[in-house]
């Protein structure tokens, strides 16, 4: 036989041979096949389809659920938190520049003008009130008057209890 023709030939089969074991790309469904004849045609594809059925609805359609009404409770009777006065004492030693000074510092809700009367009612009875508030607050508040420098002097009393200026 003719030796070129047959190395073409054993050189085309190799290449249709190898092609075949080559992995197909993941998103491909496709499937190659081969010939190993030389003359027969080229290899042939075959694409793999899939199909979604749609099941047929089957039965009576679902009933609309009902909602319940909406249970009211009765209504709870809420009791506000206890509050607390804060009573600045008179004391011999205080000026009135630092009095004022600190309580219109230190109480958001008291200016000068009230700040001022808190002092001069404070020097007449010897005690002062400078607010009502919840206990923490009224807390803080006392805690830091007695931290003052000067000591400016003030208690806790629980409003509606022990006598208020």
């Amino acid at each position: 036989m003719n030796s070129p023709l047959l190395s073409l030939l054993l050189l085309l089969s190799l290449l249709v041979s190898t092609s075949s074991f080559l992995p197909l790309p993941a998103f491909s469904l496709t499937r190659h096949t081969s010939s190993l004849s030389a003359g027969g045609p080229a290899p042939a594809t075959k694409t793999i389809q899939k199909q979604k059925t749609a099941s047929p609805i089957t039965g009576k359609p679902k009933a609309k659920i009902q909602v319940a009404e909406p249970q009211t409770r009765g209504e709870t009777e809420t009791e506000d938190a206890p509050r607390y006065m804060v009573i600045v004492i008179g004391d011999e030693s205080y000026t009135e520049t630092h009095v004022v000074a600190r309580l219109n510092e230190l109480f958001d809700d008291i200016d000068q003008k009230q700040a001022s009367d808190v002092y001069n009612a404070v020097m007449k009875t010897g005690k002062g009130l400078a607010g009502v508030y919840p206990l923490e607050q009224a807390e803080f508040y006392v805690e830091q008057l007695l931290r003052s420098e000067p000591m400016i002097f003030a208690e806790l009393v629980k409003e509606g209890k022990g006598a208020a200026p």
